[in-house]
């Protein structure tokens, strides 16, 4: 038990203001005016050792010098308080964190972009480990057996053998997989504890803190593991759209580092922070008396079954979205790749976008005629085909959007169908239709967009030849959640992740 001093205002230097206690598995964090003290309990775990006073110290002087990289802002200084060492920091309100946004507000578009930009930014400068990736996965898998078996009073037995046979086949498919990751650079010493919980947002931008500071074991892992804390969190508080959107533009941005193969790895890496939020949540529930243990105990049960239904990813599907430019192709494509696929949805390949790739400049920066050769056009529809056979052949769904309407495009359509013909992936073509004068106010209208066509890009488009269209048309006349609706009618691919 902590010094009852501990919940006077004055002993924080706030004389007459009221202390609020936030208490975690190994800490204490006191709130009172504009300052967050957290000390450590006096515990020792399995994976941490918090013992002694000196221990304790230790672990908050690497928690300030950890987390002051990622907020400086907020990780002020370590002290002494009665005795016991104690962090000091920045105290931000509750609604600032994305927890509670995730739970109240939403997470919008916008946000969901920078915490994309937030994780990039964070594994660039995290630090290189020579460590066995599939080594880190093996003794978690272990760990996560083995809690769920001595929790017979939660997690029913015949689950647990299925956790541990679809674990142990994901991971023996994914050893060598994981390793070369390792091998290219992609095992780092990363923020490691990436969820809603230890990211706040103020004034749009998004801020991690607390990461893993008692454990450089649990914090070196594989990128995408880190990533996927954050994925797995919101696609399991029913933030499809957002979890979809970061790992679009992570990949996006990131295409030096990651050649797609890592899509692969995505269940395994999401079942394991699933199945980590249910050991946690059944050691609370083990802590507390029978009658106060219901919460955290049917909280464990989600997570296990979640963590369950990670390791079983729908079948892949390929989904090509043509039409004229204006015809809103990269609107629907975009909202639809949260709803295919496993989880976290769909790999959006954009041929705009690939565009602007292949020429080296932004999304936003306008191309001059050059570029849209038939050469250009040719090698541009080729990178997108690479990208989507990239990600079919690692089991993960793709929203292709492109026009589609000239030969060459029409070629690429044909060659787009053999590729799900060869990976195994259902397909699904959908051609999108409207008047002359829609698509005209619509390319007009755009702004800051990866497109660069205009009113006479889609008078010179609508000259074009189709030849035969064996895809579904669909009026995209209307708003874009009626075009949405109408294709989520006629497409047959397995909705994506557990619900």
């Amino acid at each position: 038990m902590f010094d009852a001093s501990y919940l006077k205002g004055e002993t924080w230097g706030f004389p007459g203001q009221s202390v609020e206690q936030v208490e975690t598995h190994a800490a204490h964090v006191f709130l009172v005016g504009n300052r967050a003290f957290k000390i450590k309990k006096p515990i020792k775990l399995p994976y941490l050792d918090f013992s002694s006073r000196e221990k304790r110290l230790a672990v908050l002087n690497d928690e300030f010098a950890i987390n002051r990289v990622f907020a400086p802002d907020i990780y002020l200084f370590v002290t002494d308080v009665l005795g016991e060492p104690v962090l000091v920091m920045r105290r931000f309100p509750a609604y600032a964190l994305l927890s509670w946004k995730m739970a109240h507000d939403g997470i919008s578009e916008g946000v969901a972009r920078r915490l994309a930009d937030m994780v990039v930014e964070a594994h660039a400068a995290a630090p290189q480990r020579n460590t066995a990736a599939a080594g880190i996965m093996m003794g978690l898998g272990a760990q996560l057996s083995k809690a769920f078996i001595d929790s017979p009073d939660i997690f029913q037995p015949a689950a647990t053998l299925e956790f541990h046979a679809l674990y142990e086949d994901a991971l023996s498919r994914s050893k060598m997989l994981l390793n070369r990751r390792g091998e290219d650079g992609l095992v780092r010493r990363c923020h490691g504890d990436m969820h809603a919980g230890n990211i706040i947002v103020e004034d749009g931008t998004p801020k991690l803190f607390d990461a893993i500071e008692f454990s450089e074991k649990i914090a070196t892992i594989d990128v995408l593991y880190d990533l996927a804390f954050l994925l797995m969190d919101l696609w399991t508080h029913d933030e499809k759209r957002a979890a979809n959107i970061i790992l679009n533009r992570y990949l996006h941005l990131r295409r030096r580092e990651e050649d797609l193969s890592g899509l692969a790895l995505l269940p395994l890496f999401l079942s394991t922070r699933a199945g980590v939020r249910a050991l946690v949540s059944a050691d609370l529930a083990h802590e507390l008396p029978l009658s106060s243990s219901m919460k955290p105990r049917g909280q464990a049960l989600d997570w296990f079954r979640a963590s369950i239904a990670f390791l079983k990813p729908a079948r892949p599907c390929l989904v090509c979205i043509g039409g004229l430019s204006g015809t809103g192709k990269s609107t629907l494509a975009a909202g639809l790749a949260s709803e295919i696929g496993g989880a976290p949805g769909a790999l959006h390949v954009r041929s705009d976008v690939e565009r602007k790739v292949l020429a080296g400049v932004a999304d936003t920066h306008r191309l001059p005629t050059a570029s849209y050769s038939r050469e250009a056009s040719a090698a541009v529809y080729n990178a997108c085909l690479a990208r989507t056979e990239k990600a079919l052949a690692a089991g993960h769904s793709v929203v292709l959007d492109a026009v589609f309407a000239h030969a060459i495009e029409r070629s690429s359509a044909a060659a787009a169908a053999a590729l799900a013909s060869k990976t195994g992936a259902d397909f699904h073509g959908f051609w999108l239709e409207a008047t002359e004068e829609l698509l005209k106010s619509r390319v007009t209208a755009r702004k800051a967009d990866a497109s660069d066509a205009t009113a006479d890009v889609v008078e010179k488009q609508l000259t074009y030849r189709l030849g035969p269209m064996d895809w579904h048309r669909v009026d995209a006349s209307h708003t874009p959640a009626e075009t949405l609706a109408a294709v989520r009618e006629r497409l047959r691919c397995p909705s994506a992740g557990p619900a």
